[in-house]
């Protein structure tokens, strides 16, 4: 008996001695599964294309004919531009556009010639490298005061419609049910999280974004995450980042856009898309908006109003991403041919490392179901699409409770919430605030 014992004590010893001795794996092994939306992309033979998916002509609320839009374009170098006016779907730069009366001042608008519609989508005057017009675009809910825009994308919905106050969700359904696709634009214009940032935060637009995107998992392809100088989307990258961290888990990611939204010929150049493709098709563009094999990128930054940013010349670009699947690492290489000044990578809304190449096994304990960078540059910022990180023991974060209460008077606050008349108010009260100084001027537009 006492030998056993002596033996247990040797054995119990032994166990002590190597747990000191031999490195514990209970953190940084985690083996993940990267979701790469740029797996299709061949860096080695793809050339990056420009692109603007927002844009305004004499049709709606422009003051730019469309053929002098699209030449601008044109001229600055864009290789992709949908035209997307108030309740008036382009149909082609070619076709005859029903415009809406006084939504655009009752002006005629004429369509493209046949001569310069082939000039410039064959780029006969650009050493053949054309401008392809992505059909069927519209911006939805025309007449709203509470700015719930949603652009649609190869739609046939849209065409003279109003809209809803203070509601997204019923073009988004639309298109949905029509086979066409969304982007919802300029959310922080609705959301006002320009004046009140931590509504970007709040339960109630967590919310009712991700029911949307949930809702309509084919056809809502993600949000402006910039719009123009990026003065009432500067935290809509914030609110992008909550919504991931609970619409992820539902099985979908969401896609960040950014563009002009541009009205006039000094608008353009703002903000825009950047399309790593094969060939220069509107097939190959519909599909990358699909899988998000596309940046966003823009030239403002402007969620530290304390310090601005206006970029002056190009924004970085990337060269290549290659992830490992065995080693759990992503590494980005910028375009050496561009300013580069540092790279972000974000998890949980939040910078967790500044190297081209991260190690996700040295961020167990900050990271949850995505990873997404951004990369700064003397010219701008340009934004990935959002990684999913897929591994065992993922603690996912719920939707949060809708704080208006399912019942009679839930209901009621919906229905009065969508009339002109709240929307009308809610316009008055804050243009009250701006006068009194409650609000500065400066922060509202």
């Amino acid at each position: 008996m006492k030998k056993m014992k002596k033996l247990i004590a040797v054995f119990l010893s032994a166990l002590m001695c190597l747990s000191f001795c031999v490195p514990v794996f209970a953190e940084g092994n985690t083996d993940y599964t990267i979701v790469n939306p740029y797996e299709s992309v061949d860096w080695s033979t793809y050339k990056t294309y420009l692109a603007n998916l927002h844009t305004h002509t004499t049709a709606s609320d422009g003051d730019v004919t469309l053929t002098d839009m699209v030449e601008a374009y044109y001229e600055k170098g864009y290789d992709i531009l949908a035209i997307t006016d108030h309740g008036v779907i382009n149909k082609g730069w070619k076709e005859d556009r029903k415009t809406n009366g006084v939504f655009n001042k009752f002006r005629k608008v004429y369509p493209m010639s046949e001569e310069d519609y082939d000039r410039i989508t064959q780029g006969t005057d650009r050493d053949g490298r054309g401008m392809i017009d992505i059909p069927d675009g519209i911006e939805i809910n025309m007449a709203v005061v509470s700015k719930t825009h949603v652009n649609g994308y190869f739609t046939d919905y849209g065409q003279g419609e109003w809209g809803i106050e203070n509601d997204y969700k019923t073009a988004v359904s639309m298109i949905e049910q029509r086979g066409g696709y969304s982007v919802l634009n300029h959310v922080g214009d609705w959301v006002n999280s320009n004046n009140y940032p931590e509504r970007a935060h709040d339960p109630y637009y967590i919310n009712y974004f991700a029911d949307i995107f949930v809702n309509n998992k084919r056809s809502c392809l993600g949000m402006e995450i910039v719009n123009s100088t990026d003065n009432v989307t500067r935290y809509d990258r914030a609110l992008w980042d909550e919504l991931l961290q609970v619409v992820i888990p539902q099985g979908r990611n969401i896609w960040g856009f950014s563009d002009d939204d541009s009205e006039q010929l000094y608008e353009i150049g703002r903000s825009f898309e950047l399309f790593p493709l094969k060939e220069n098709t509107v097939k190959n563009v519909k599909n990358a908006m699909i899988s998000g094999a596309f940046f966003s990128a823009s030239r403002f930054y402007k969620t530290d109003l304390a310090h601005p940013f206006e970029g002056d010349g190009q924004v970085p670009l990337v060269k290549s991403i290659t992830v490992n699947q065995d080693e759990n690492t992503i590494t980005v290489v910028p375009d050496k041919s561009r300013d580069c000044e540092k790279i972000e990578w974000i998890a949980n809304g939040k910078v967790i490392s500044n190297d081209y190449t991260i190690d996700l096994n040295d961020f167990e304990n900050e990271l949850g179901c995505y990873i997404r960078f951004q990369l700064k540059g003397k010219g701008g910022y340009t934004y990935s699409q959002p990684f999913e990180l897929k591994y065992e023991g993922r603690v996912d974060k719920p939707i949060p409770a809708s704080p208006v209460p399912n019942n009679i008077f839930g209901k009621m606050f919906e229905k009065i919430y969508h009339t002109r008349l709240w929307a009308v108010t809610s316009l008055i009260l804050e243009k009250i605030e701006i006068k009194l100084g409650i609000l500065p001027k400066d922060k509202v537009k």
